[in-house]
Order: structure tokens, then sequence, then C-alpha cells
């Protein structure tokens, strides 16, 4: 699963990998995979280009190119990226393919077609891609505890829900909120703006812990070696329904909040 420790990942190996050479050309194996501009005028666009610079923005990697244009690429829950060897042909799970300077390509590869591309200037992508729309960082380290309480202070909605809105906060996945939240000791189904101080920096000690674990062990999902990284999907309670809290022992429960599959404990997160 494709969340912000395993895109944070991806941006820092475009960082050691990719900055720096030119994008050569680039193949659209399935046109489904542009959100824009149409597939001809991607390739078009992107190819010739440098890549100056690589870095994360919620979910979204952003991959400044030269001409003051971007390259926009989500992951969606599989996508992924691999360096190959300039020749090699491309599987079933292959969408799009940039061919580096270097003898090298790039592939982005999804198991469920749902990863998306997009390209042009800086400023279009950032507008089409609505990306001033998305909260402040957690990762940030201008990011306090009390940001934190301004960005939940008088909502009324699910405290779950709240978390993974990336228009309020950008950095937790629904993972990694269930995980967040069980160590916090805080129930996800609790109204956002009821938390007092001290269980709001529970949670934010708690948030940045998970996600600083999650890039130190490099995700759970490939690098663009096609390492895969050493954090599992199912760490303390994510995807353990029916198995006793590690914690304090309580059946740990499965149920939805919104859209959502939600992973908590009654017992300590009561």
């Amino acid at each position: 699963m494709a969340e912000v420790p395993e895109v944070e990942i991806l941006a820092r190996d475009l960082c050691a990998l990719v900055v720096g050479r030119r994008i050569e050309g680039a193949r659209v194996l399935m046109p489904a995979a542009v959100r824009f501009p149409e597939p001809a005028a991607f390739e078009d666009l992107v190819a010739g280009r440098r890549v100056e610079d690589a870095n994360r923005r919620a979910k979204q990697l952003l991959c400044d190119l030269s001409g003051g244009h971007t390259l926009a690429m989500h992951m969606m829950l599989h996508g992924t990226l691999r360096l190959f060897p300039a020749n090699t042909p491309p599987d079933a799970l292959t969408m799009v393919i940039f061919q580096l300077e270097g003898d090298e390509a790039m592939h982005l590869r999804d198991r469920k077609g749902y990863a998306r591309v997009a390209a042009g200037p800086a400023d279009e992508v950032a507008a089409r891609l609505k990306l001033a729309a998305l909260g402040p960082e957690l990762l940030d380290e201008s990011f306090i505890p009390a940001g934190l309480a301004a960005r939940l202070a008088g909502r009324r909605g699910v405290l779950k829900t709240a978390l993974v809105d990336q228009k309020i906060i950008a950095g937790l996945g629904n993972r990694d909120a269930d995980e967040s939240l069980w160590e916090a000791q805080i129930d996800p189904r609790r109204v956002a703006g009821s938390l007092a101080p001290e269980e709001i920096a529970r949670l934010f000690h708690a948030a940045r812990a998970v996600l600083a674990e999650g890039i130190g062990l490099r995700g759970t999902m490939t690098d663009l070696r096609g390492v895969r990284g050493a954090a599992r999907q199912d760490r303390k309670i994510y995807n353990h329904a029916g198995e006793p809290c590690p914690r304090c022992g309580t059946t740990l429960q499965r149920t939805f909040i919104g859209q959502a599959i939600t992973f908590f404990c009654p017992g300590c997160q009561g």
C-alpha cells in the first residue's frame, strides 16, 4: 500500500538516482494513466527535459523538470516506480515508460492500474492537482502539536476521517492513521474537535513516530531498484482484527468509518 512512507522513499530514491538526468523519451502504454495533457502531448512535453529535483506533497510525487515544468505521479494504492536497463520489455503491469539518459528506463507499474501521471508548467500542475488546498505536512519540522490542535479545533466529524483528509493534514494514510491512534490510545470514532491538549500531544508524537518508523524501514513496497522495504503492512493492529491487542489483550476490531476500513482496540482505545 503506497502511503506516505512509501512515497517518501520513492522521492528520496529519485533524488539519489534520477535527479540530474534527462528524460530522453516517454511511452504511454495505458492512456488512462495520464491525467493531463492527452497521452501524445504528455510524451512530447516530458521528452528532452532534465529532472532537476524531486519531492513529495502529501502522496503526490513531484519532479521539477527543466523549463519550469513539473512531472507529477500518484501511486494510488499499489503503484510503483522501477529502474530497468534501457531495453527491458514492459510487462502487463507497466503503464508508462520514461527513457532516461544513461541507458536506463523508469517504469511506472501498477497491478490494479490506478496509478496516474500528469505534466505541464509548474503553476498549472499545482492548480489542477489543487496542491495549495492540501493541509500542512505532518512531517514538516515547523509543524507542532499546536498546529494539529488548530487543524482539528471545532470539527464535528469523526476523528479518523479528519486525520486521513489530506486537506486537513497531509501525511497520514489509512494504515498509518490506525497505527497512530492505537499508539496514542485514542478511539478513532471520537469527534475530531473533542481531543484534550494532552491527547493532541500524544497523537502528534505517535503519528510522527509511526511515519518515521515506516520511512526508516524504507516502507512496505519496492524501491526504484526493486528492493522491498522492511516495514510491515500489518504492524501492530492493522489487519489484525480478531487477534489480541498487543498492549491490553482485548480482541482487536475491524469496522468502517466513512469509506475507510478501520482497525482499533475497544479496550485501551475505548
